[in-house]
């Protein structure tokens, strides 16, 4: 989720010659066997707390099915090439992949909210994008949440947020640089950037001693503009959610609810473990002195990412959706492109 569209593209077709059949756990699952789902994801803390609390193997058990994981920063080429049938993808992002693969997705969990701000150093005196117009921004990609914010950018204020505009054409509002997050943070903090849309893990230690401040605050995150502005009472709009192949999911119910029913335990060992997660799993927050992880924790407690349950609902499914109408009108999906398929399942016992 971290490449222009272009890349993706031909890294997906190259993967798609490499793999001319993806295997599925249907057919182990009819001959007896125990069932495979191969899901790739980035590097989460949730998933090691469910490792090492023996948590993953008691629901293997429990529906017959083995979870292989595969851990990955780039986890559209992997699912994309076939190498895995469930995948961790943001709501804005699932039309580009479809469009560019013709891969048809379903939608079928919440996880993560998208949480990335804007920093800029507590010095600035800029208090919006809008009062950023001609200035250097780093940001994460072409694509990922530059989406977002570009979609909002055009909404409030009329101005192109971008590296290129979806049709390629040059974007001359901004000077975006693509770069990682942590490098993007030390360059606004060298002054080599006016700002940065940056994980807020990058800016912790920063964030911490004052040296950087978010946009918007406090309302910072995109996530929490959207419910602000656009979905009153909505829990999105989502950074990471799991997303299979339409084929795959509509072949494989068992699959589906036992991967459901083990990341509703893995959200509710988050809410009841956080602070113990955190402290165990620092490097997932970018944080190693102790005052950072403290920072970390109570950022956590008052701006908590992680969706309240992986389950969806017919509400929910509604007001997320809604974005692909904002993506439309500000130029950053297709008009007549179709929106993609989002199901409701039911919580189930094997």
């Amino acid at each position: 989720m971290r490449r222009s569209k272009a890349v993706w593209l031909v890294a997906a077709v190259s993967a798609f010659a490499l793999v001319a059949t993806a295997c599925g756990g249907g057919d182990e699952a009819e001959s007896g066997r125990r069932s495979v789902v191969r899901f790739a994801f980035a590097p989460d803390p949730v998933i090691d707390w469910l490792n090492d609390q023996g948590i993953i193997p008691e629901y293997e058990d429990k529906w017959n099915v083995r979870l292989v994981t595969t851990s990955t920063w780039d986890e559209f080429t992997f699912f994309a090439g076939g190498h895995g049938d469930i995948v961790s993808m943001a709501t804005y992002e699932t039309p580009l992949l479809e469009q560019e693969t013709g891969i048809e997705t379903v939608t079928f969990g919440a996880y993560n909210n998208l949480r990335v701000p804007v920093f800029v150093r507590s010095d600035s005196p800029a208090q919006t994008l809008e009062d950023l117009q001609g200035a250097t921004i780093g940001v994460p990609s072409t694509v990922s949440s530059t989406i977002v914010w570009g979609m909002f950018v055009k909404d409030w204020y009329g101005l192109d947020f971008c590296i290129e505009r979806p049709d390629g054409s040059d974007c001359a509002d901004y000077d975006l640089r693509e770069g990682d997050h942590f490098a993007n943070m030390d360059l606004l903090l060298r002054g080599e950037l006016d700002a940065c849309v940056c994980i807020p893990e990058a800016a912790f230690p920063y964030w911490r001693t004052g040296e950087v401040r978010a946009l918007y605050e406090p309302t910072s995150a995109p996530w929490q503009l959207y419910e602000e502005m656009y979905a009153p009472g909505h829990k999105g709009i989502n950074g990471n959610n799991f997303v299979a192949r339409a084929d795959w999911f509509d072949s494989h119910p068992n699959e589906v609810a036992f991967f459901l029913d083990l990341w509703e335990r893995g959200i509710q060992e988050w809410q009841e473990h956080q602070e113990e997660i955190i402290r165990t799993y620092p490097q997932h927050f970018a944080v190693e002195d102790e005052a950072d992880v403290d920072f970390a924790v109570q950022y956590m407690q008052e701006y908590d990412f992680f969706a309240p349950t992986v389950y969806l609902d017919e509400q929910w499914v509604e007001n997320e959706t809604k974005v692909y109408g904002l993506m439309q009108a500000t130029g950053w999906m297709d008009p007549d492109a179709e929106i993609p398929r989002f199901e409701v399942v039911e919580p189930s016992e094997p």
